[in-house]
């Protein structure tokens, strides 16, 4: 008969000191590991991962082939982007610069209008065109989140009646939602052709509204108010709002560019790719706001949301056609954008940790095909999966 081993109070003891001891450690790893110091942010959140360039420091690079991806190949795709007239173009793996190029393309007449100088490095101010359009929709989220704002307002509860060309009745259903989602029902001179939520139909005219709304709404200036709640906390010191003399009369624009250089746009991607924090700093931290700004945000078009061109949907609806697929089938699903005329970008993509901004003239309308398929021929197998 076999006998049963009794074990003693002090192995007990011992176990449960040992488990204690174990948590303890672990606890205390979590804690160091929280306090990572040379801009990394903290938690175990996506945004965790990502290092944030320092005011006043070098933008930290890393080789590209130490996290797996094809150096030779990500040259290439860079001197593609110079062929096409680029004068910058930006790559952040993990917020870290693992590519960079700057240019001097053969410009034309409309690329030297949108130049507005050069930063501390030299490299050219350009007013990204529609990109402008993604920073303004952040700059609502946060409205939103300090309660000046609801996105169902009617406009002219922020601009008094008259803000359009229609009768007071129609005017009055136009909301601050529709103004994001391109469905406000109004034509390019801002005329009422249809009940709002009917159509989507891309209205730079319209759109423009929003900028007038934080103004009213905050009582701050578009450069006060952008500076205080996006620019400074991101360090996009040299970026600002600028006056555009030749979109005075021409209703398909607005009178006020966004100018920024490549790496200040690609700040802002950054700021995307983690989820509107800066450095631990909750720049956007209404989160619900976030979701739907980079989710479908009507039916008509469901690669747009607020203001966010999305890639991997259905369908798109872009210069009035519609077109089956995605907007890049060689770039990543879950790719998000703010794009500009001239080419001007700024792509986000989560499960690859990567921004890219592209600054320049005109590249021609396969652009975005080609530079992706050679972006992507770089990038490391297991994200190809």
């Amino acid at each position: 008969m076999k006998q049963k081993i009794k074990y003693k109070r002090p192995f007990i003891g011992s176990l449960v000191l040992f488990l204690v001891l174990g948590v303890a450690i672990s606890l205390r790893a979590q804690t160091v590991q929280a306090r990572k110091p040379n801009g990394e942010a903290n938690g175990d959140r996506p945004e965790s991962r990502i290092y944030f360039p320092s005011p006043g420091k070098d933008w930290e690079t890393i080789d590209p082939a130490k996290v797996g991806w094809d150096s030779a190949k990500l040259k290439a795709a860079l001197r593609y982007a110079g062929e096409r007239n680029s004068s910058g173009v930006v790559v952040l793996y993990q917020g870290r610069i693992i590519a960079e190029n700057y240019w001097t393309p053969k410009s034309s007449f409309r690329y030297r209008s949108t130049q507005h100088g050069v930063d501390v490095n030299q490299r050219n101010l350009e007013d990204v065109a529609s990109v402008q359009k993604s920073v303004a929709a952040v700059l609502l989220g946060v409205a939103v989140q300090k309660q000046l704002v609801q996105l169902d307002d009617p406009v002219h509860l922020h601009l008094k009646h008259g803000w359009s060309r229609a009768s007071h009745e129609q005017e009055s259903a136009i909301t601050l939602r529709h103004l994001i989602t391109m469905t406000t029902g109004l034509n390019d001179r801002l005329e009422f052709k249809l009940q709002p939520g009917k159509e989507w139909r891309y209205n730079t005219n319209a759109y423009s509204r929003i900028v007038n709304v934080l103004e009213a709404a905050s009582k701050l200036k578009r450069n006060e108010l952008t500076k205080l709640w996006l620019t400074e906390p991101v360090g996009m010191v040299e970026s600002a709002w600028v006056v555009r003399p030749f979109a005075k009369d021409d209703p398909k624009s607005n009178r006020h560019g966004f100018a920024t250089s490549a790496r200040e746009l690609a700040k802002f991607g950054l700021l995307i790719q983690a989820r509107g924090n800066w450095d631990g700093r909750q720049v956007l931290s209404e989160q619900n706001y976030f979701r739907e700004m980079l989710r479908s945000s009507q039916e008509q078009n469901p690669s747009y949301g607020y203001l966010w061109w999305l890639n991997g949907q259905s369908h798109t609806i872009k210069a009035g056609r519609r077109k089956r697929g995605p907007i890049n089938k060689f770039a990543p699903l879950d790719m998000v954008s703010g794009l500009g005329a001239l080419g001007r970008k700024v792509y986000v993509i989560p499960s690859w940790n990567l921004v890219v901004t592209r600054l320049g003239d005109n590249p021609g309308q396969d652009f975005d095909a080609e530079f992706w398929k050679r972006l992507a021929s770089a990038a490391p197998p297991t994200l190809k999966r």
